[in-house]
């Protein structure tokens, strides 16, 4: 085969596409289909528009000779223009016109193609000469037809509750409705600029292996196998026709892809991971790839390496390349939501483009923000926060797949609600979760009895007995984190009186420890003790260290809740909080991994890190404004410094390209002003507030203006609580401004807002 060939993987010798003919009265033969039918036909091969309505496609062909008595009993079709015999008698393709003729060379031949099925056929993507144009075209109707998951109070229920003990079956009541898509020339020829970033396949291809060796072939939601099978169809298929970049075969092109994105996906439960990845490549390409591939792309080129060995395996991109990928990816999301795709391959791009989006705008933007929802969305529509029924449909390596997108989906959606202080847009209350297990991508594509060994080495919770640290195995110990994380979350934005927050808060933390006693030993002591990097891979290790953060992230977000709703003391935030940084600037200069993964190491940096830093920073302040320095401080005075300065120059390597850099050089410009206040000599005003007297624990009780959720604890509430609370607020707590109008934070919004609202020109005073 050459390599503009147009493929179906779907037709066999049976349905072997033919050109048109005309009848003996002038006009084009219709289809089958439609002549047994007498319905009008538009005439349009490989599959006419109204068997793609009827989803007859299988059917549709054109009989050279439709009213002879001579057809073969085989079923089988005499060769034609297109097709041709062998010595054995079966179909064979032939060159279609998407391919270039053999008498003229071309630089397109040079491609390694691997034998492939026997089923494999030419089909023709030509349209007839009776058809309309292109902007006069038919509409196309969406192949889905279904609303997405319908509830327990939803009409079908009730129907179907009704009506089950009379013989109505669930497929008698599904959405018979279908919306149409009108496929003018404006969109076919956008969808043509929107293809002509794969004119240099070779660039693209280089950048999604790279990303997938990166992160060890689980970069993404879309498995290493499936994804490799996608690139190498859709080099061997169309790699001609997308580097020459012919109007007339990109048109053509570009029509395949909008009817092919209009069908629905079929696969049962013996479908194999290749078999399922050529549902969508080939002839069956579809607009959810083509943006996925761009995603991932634009992922990898927003990774820049400085080294030598790392850059001569990356292929080089312009500073504008993320971003264009990232438009391109919108645009496939666009082009699926006007076909009103709801499928696995457009969840995947959906999270794929909200990874890119926050390493290209920030994980705090309103674009991320929107993208999260869309994908929590388009999850709740599939049903999978319902989980995945056993015996159902899907393949195992996508019903382990839908698990693990959801999960990552739940978690994500908790963790940018706690970065911006809001509700998170779906709660764990209404979802039935299902771990995946904690299997390799190798693993998830073994079949029978490979299989059952596999799934037999697992423990009881499904996690690996072999200690590795996957990406899979951080989605099932985060999971039960993201859950705690919504509770603090609640605590946080809710209205609780003091007695219910404490309650709530003891609750936390009693489930937290039995979380942490049920993870398997090699996890526990990712949190107890030193991260031991002997022996892992880079990959491990950013594992590693971001479960060690989640656990230590949500004690400092508890703990914050209590200061500010419950009166507790600084000391355990202030532990919690140094730990953190500690661990984060020990991963910020490990060269390891800021070569591979600079996107990740800047998160950490702009999240976990700047969010301990300003904890630490407001308490130094705070202890260099007391009016007598105590002689065993909280923080020592030279190690805290030093630590804050090396945080701040961290924050300030941060490329000014990455998503993150935004709210990085906001902190940096507050570490470094509070710094400058602590280290500059003392102002006058600073020896007036030293030589005033402090208030005393009397006063501060006696202010009792304070809402419900501020008041001051009782000796007696905190030797019961347990929740390292004191009998009254702390004196040092009572100012926390000095000169720059510091609030202490409250949830991440509460830091954010005073980022983006401080004046950064007013010198401290």
């Amino acid at each position: 085969m050459n390599g503009g060939q147009i493929i179906d993987l779907r037709a066999t010798s049976s349905n072997s596409v033919l050109t048109g003919k005309h009848r003996r009265n002038g006009k084009l033969q219709s289809c089958e289909p439609c002549r047994r039918s007498k319905l009008r036909c538009d005439h349009v091969v490989p599959t006419c528009g109204r068997c793609i309505k009827r989803r007859c496609v299988d059917q549709c062909i054109y009989h050279p000779n439709p009213l002879s008595r001579n057809r073969r009993r085989d079923g089988t079709v005499p060769p034609t223009p297109l097709t041709s015999t062998n010595d054995e008698g079966s179909v064979v393709a032939v060159q279609s016109i998407e391919t270039p003729s053999t008498g003229s060379p071309t630089s397109c031949t040079t491609h390694t193609f691997v034998q492939r099925s026997s089923e494999i056929v030419a089909r023709e993507v030509h349209r007839a000469a009776s058809a309309p144009p292109l902007h006069l075209r038919d509409e196309f109707t969406n192949g889905t037809g279904k609303p997405g998951f319908l509830g327990e109070t939803s009409y079908i229920s009730i129907f179907e509750d009704g009506l089950g003990n009379f013989g109505v079956s669930s497929p008698d009541l599904e959405f018979s409705h279908a919306n149409k898509v009108r496929l003018s020339n404006d969109r076919i020829i956008q969808g043509c600029k929107i293809l002509s970033f794969l004119k240099d396949n070779s660039t693209i291809v280089r950048l999604v292996t790279y990303w997938y060796e990166i992160y060890e072939d689980e970069g993404c939601i879309c498995i290493e196998p499936i994804m490799r099978e996608w690139l190498w169809v859709l080099g061997l298929h169309h790699g001609c026709v997308l580097k020459e970049q012919n109007p007339e075969k990109m048109l053509r092109l570009c029509e395949l892809l909008w009817r092919n994105t209009q069908t629905s996906l079929i696969s049962d439960e013996s479908t194999t991971a290749l078999q399922w990845a050529r549902l969508a490549s080939g002839a069956n390409l579809r607009w959810e790839v083509i943006g996925l591939i761009a995603a991932i792309a634009g992922q990898c080129a927003s990774t820049p390496n400085s080294s030598h060995q790392a850059s001569r395996k990356q292929p080089s991109t312009p500073p504008s390349f993320p971003r264009q990928m990232n438009e391109i990816a919108e645009a496939c999301i666009s082009f699926c939501r006007e076909c009103e795709v709801l499928n696995d391959i457009f969840i995947w791009l959906l999270m794929e483009n909200h990874c890119l989006t926050g390493m290209v705008r920030g994980e705090n933007s309103h674009a991320a923000y929107t993208q999260s929802g869309d994908i929590v969305t388009a999850a709740v529509a599939m049903g999978l926060h319902q989980g995945v029924k056993a015996g159902g449909r899907p393949p195992f390596f996508l019903a382990e797949i839908r698990k693990r997108l959801f999960a990552q989906a739940y978690s994500g959606e908790v963790g940018v609600a706690t970065l911006l202080g809001r509700p998170p847009r779906i709660s764990y209350r209404y979802c039935n979760f299902q771990p995946p297990l904690d299997l390799s991508v190798a693993q998830l594509l073994l079949e029978g009895d490979d299989l059952a060994l596999a799934i037999a080495s697992l423990d009881e919770r499904g996690f690996n007995t072999t200690g590795k640290i996957r990406r899979v195995t951080w989605m099932i110990t985060w999971q039960g984190f993201a859950r705690l994380r919504e509770e603090i979350l609640d605590l946080t934005i809710s209205q609780y009186t003091r007695d219910e927050i404490l309650q709530r808060a003891e609750s936390i933390l009693r489930r937290t420890e039995q979380h942490h006693e049920d993870l398997p030993p090699f996890i526990k002591r990712v949190r107890d003790g030193p991260i031991n990097t002997e022996g892992r891979t880079p990959m491990e290790i950013l594992y590693m260290t971001v479960i060690r953060q989640a656990f230590r992230s949500n004690d400092l977000l508890l703990q914050r809740v209590l200061i500010r709703k419950a009166g507790a003391s600084s000391e355990k935030l202030i532990d919690i909080a140094r730990s953190i940084l500690k661990d984060v600037l020990l991963m910020s200069q490990r060269h390891d991994l800021g070569i591979r993964f600079q996107a990740d190491i800047a998160a950490l940096l702009a999240v976990q890190g700047l969010r301990s830093a300003a904890v630490i920073a407001v308490e130094l302040l705070k202890q260099e404004q007391l009016p007598v320095y105590p002689k065993n401080p909280l923080l020592p005075r030279s190690q805290t410094i030093q630590d804050l300065s090396v945080f701040a120059s961290r924050l300030g390597a941060i490329s000014p390209t990455d998503g993150s850099y935004g709210i990085c050089e906001q902190g940096r410009k507050l570490i470094t002003h509070i710094l400058d206040r602590i280290l500059s000599p003392p102002s006058a005003a600073d020896q007036m507030r030293v030589s005033r007297t402090p208030p005393t624990h009397t006063d501060q009780c006696q202010q009792s203006d304070q809402p419900v959720g501020m008041d001051i604890l009782t000796n007696e509430v905190v030797q019961n609580s347990g929740l390292g609370l004191i009998g009254a607020m702390d004196p040092t707590m009572a100012d926390l401004n000095f000169g720059i109008e510091a609030p202490f934070f409250g949830p991440d919004n509460d830091f954010m807002q005073w980022l983006e609202n401080m004046d950064w020109d007013r010198p401290i005073q």
